[in-house]
């Protein structure tokens, strides 16, 4: 790489516009990773993706599904993709908010529509391997 070459987008920008934001927390973790490889997390993710419960899927569909939701908005980064029926809530998490992910999986991890990934992407056994994984570090009583 020749010495006054970019190594990066960042460092392409001109000058006019700051070279790093401050506060990332609103980029998608890919966003993050392309613009500021630095500032990447390097945990280790878990991602629940689902989309509203169907009836007959679930029990209590309704009061299941908001309470879901309001768990996912919880989540260190939570994005809401489509609209209607066609709504996926993403929501993920790392090792350290593990509690949170298991109630959300117990809530949604039933329903056919939901997937799991891990650092986001779909990965072969990410609910049988992956998940059971995850729980070793519940912290706390589990019901």
């Amino acid at each position: 790489m020749a010495a006054g070459q970019a190594k990066n987008f960042i460092e392409r920008l001109p000058e006019i516009v700051d070279r790093e934001e401050k506060d990332i927390s609103h980029l998608d973790p890919k966003m993050v990773e392309i613009l500021y490889p630095r500032r990447a997390s390097k945990d280790c993710t878990i991602t629940i993706v689902f989309s509203p419960i169907d009836s007959g899927e679930m029990e209590g569909d309704k009061a299941c599904h908001d309470r879901a939701v309001a768990l996912a908005e919880k989540a260190p980064h939570y994005q809401c993709k489509g609209d209607g029926f066609e709504t996926r809530h993403y929501a993920t998490y790392s090792v350290e908010q593990v509690n949170a992910l298991h109630e959300l999986f117990e809530l949604v991890g039933g329903a056919e529509s939901s997937e799991v990934l891990v650092q986001g992407k779909k990965i072969p056994y990410a609910r049988e391997l992956w998940l059971p994984l995850f729980w070793l570090f519940i912290k706390g009583e589990r019901s």
